[in-house]
C-alpha cells in the first residue's frame, strides 16, 4: 500500500511538474533596440489551467528574473500567466533616502515605471517596466498566437491592467504599489517593500499618500520583522502612509492560520536558515506558499463605491482649466479633494449640486487625482495651444 501511495504521489508530481512551462526571452529579441546584455525575462506558463490573469513580478536591486522562478511557477500552478521582468534595476530606492528633496521618490518611480531619464536613473520611455511589458507580450503573442498573450494587451497598445496581478519584492514593491496608484491593477503584491522613506524628512514617500486608482482592499504587503536591509519601522511606515494600516492590523503569518484574520498587512519573524531576512518573504517554503496563495487569490470585498464608480462623471478630461463633475446619485454636501502626483492637497471643498464645477486653471499642467469619498479618478490638465 505504502508503494502504491508513493507512485501516485510521484505520478501526481509528474503531471503538475509537466503543465508549468518556464523559458526565457531575451529583451533584444522583444526589440532590436534593447542591449544585448541583459538579463532575460523569465516566462511561466500553465499549460493545462488557465484563470487568464497575468502576474507580473518586478524585482528587486541587482536581481536577475530567474530568482522568482519559485513564486513566478507557484503563480502558473494556480493558473495564472506569470512574467518575472527584467528591467533596469541597479540603483535602489533607499539611495534616496537623505535627498534634500521633497518629490525625489516620486520622479525616482515615475522614470523607472514610465519613462523619462532622471539624474541618476538613465531610463528612457523604451526602457521603462511598462513598455519592456508591452513589448514581451506583443513578442509572446507573435510567437506563440494560441496562447491568448494578447488578451492582456489593449487595442491601443496599452495594457489591459485589470487583468493583472502586479507584484514586486524590495524595490519591484514599490515599483507594483506605484503602478497601482495609477492604473486599474487587479491586485498590488508587495514583498520586503515599499521601501521609500525619507530619513531627511523623517516621513514617507509624498507619493504613497496620492488617492489610488486601485482600491486599498487590492493591496497586500508581506514584510519581515527583522529585515536587514531596510527597517522594518520604515516600511511599516510606509504602509501606514499608503492606508493598509490600520485600515487592516497587522498580522503574523507564523501564528495566525490562513487566512490571516482577511488582513493586507502581513509579516514574519523567523531568523533562522542562511536566506537573509530581506530575501525570506519571497523564499520558498511551504509556509510561504500559503502565505503566496492567500495574496495572489482570496477573495475580495468589493466596495459599494467601487461598483456605483460610473455615478460620477468629469468632463471635459482632459480640460485647460475647468472640469465639471457630475453624479447621478446625490452628492449633495460630500466633500471633495484633489491631489497633484506627488500627493500635495491643492484642492478641496464641498459640493453644493449634482453638477459641480471646479477650477484648475491656477495650476501647472498633469495628473490630478480627485477623491470623493473612497472614489478615486484622474483629471489631466493640458495647456492650451
Amino acid at each position: 500500500m505504502r508503494k502504491l501511495l508513493t507512485l501516485l504521489f510521484f505520478i501526481i508530481t509528474s503531471i503538475s511538474t509537466a503543465q508549468i512551462n518556464s523559458f526565457e526571452v531575451a529583451p533584444v529579441e522583444t526589440d532590436s533596440n534593447y542591449e544585448e546584455d541583459q538579463n532575460n525575462h523569465l516566462v511561466v506558463r500553465n499549460s493545462v489551467t488557465q484563470s487568464n490573469k497575468l502576474f507580473l513580478f518586478i524585482g528587486g536591486t541587482f536581481s536577475d528574473p530567474s530568482l522568482y522562478q519559485s513564486i513566478s511557477s507557484f503563480a502558473a500552478g494556480l493558473g495564472f500567466d506569470a512574467i518575472s521582468l527584467s528591467y533596469k534595476n541597479n540603483v535602489a530606492a533607499t539611495f534616496f533616502a537623505n535627498f534634500e528633496n521633497e518629490i525625489i521618490f516620486d520622479n525616482y518611480r515615475q522614470h523607472l515605471c514610465y519613462g523619462t531619464p532622471l539624474t541618476f536613473v538613465q531610463v528612457d520611455t523604451l526602457n521603462s517596466i511598462n513598455v519592456r511589458t508591452i513589448k514581451l507580450l506583443e513578442y509572446l503573442d507573435d510567437t506563440y498566437p494560441t496562447q491568448n498573450w494578447d488578451q492582456y494587451l489593449e487595442s491601443d497598445n496599452t495594457l489591459n491592467w485589470s487583468k493583472i496581478v502586479v507584484g514586486g519584492h524590495s524595490q519591484g514593491a514599490g515599483h507594483a504599489c506605484y503602478f497601482g496608484k495609477f492604473e486599474p491593477v487587479d491586485r498590488v503584491l508587495m514583498f520586503a517593500g515599499p521601501n521609500d522613506y525619507s530619513e531627511h524628512f523623517e516621513s514617507p514617500a509624498n507619493w504613497l499618500s496620492i488617492p489610488g486608482v486601485t482600491p486599498i482592499e487590492r493591496h497586500f504587503s508581506y514584510l519581515h520583522l527583522f529585515d536587514n536591509v531596510v527597517d522594518f519601522d520604515f516600511q511599516f511606515s510606509n504602509i501606514g502612509a499608503l492606508g493598509l494600516y490600520p485600515l487592516y492590523d497587522s498580522t503574523s503569518v507564523e501564528t495566525t492560520p490562513p487566512p490571516f484574520n482577511n488582513s493586507r498587512c502581513l509579516y514574519l519573524q523567523d531568523t533562522s536558515g542562511l536566506i537573509s531576512e530581506h530575501g525570506k518573504p519571497i523564499a520558498s517554503t511551504d509556509l510561504n506558499e500559503s502565505v503566496w496563495e492567500y495574496m495572489l487569490s482570496s477573495s475580495i470585498m468589493t466596495d459599494v463605491n467601487e461598483i456605483e464608480e460610473n455615478n460620477i462623471s468629469v468632463y471635459p478630461n482632459p480640460t485647460h482649466s475647468t472640469v465639471n463633475v457630475f453624479s447621478n446619485r446625490s452628492v449633495m454636501n460630500q466633500s471633495y479633494t484633489i491631489f497633484d502626483i506627488h500627493g500635495r492637497l491643492i484642492l478641496n471643498g464641498n459640493f453644493n449640486s449634482n453638477e459641480y464645477k471646479i477650477d484648475l486653471s491656477a495650476f501647472p499642467s498633469g495628473i490630478y487625482v480627485l477623491k470623493i469619498g473612497r472614489q478615486i479618478c484622474k483629471i489631466y490638465k493640458i495647456s492650451e495651444q
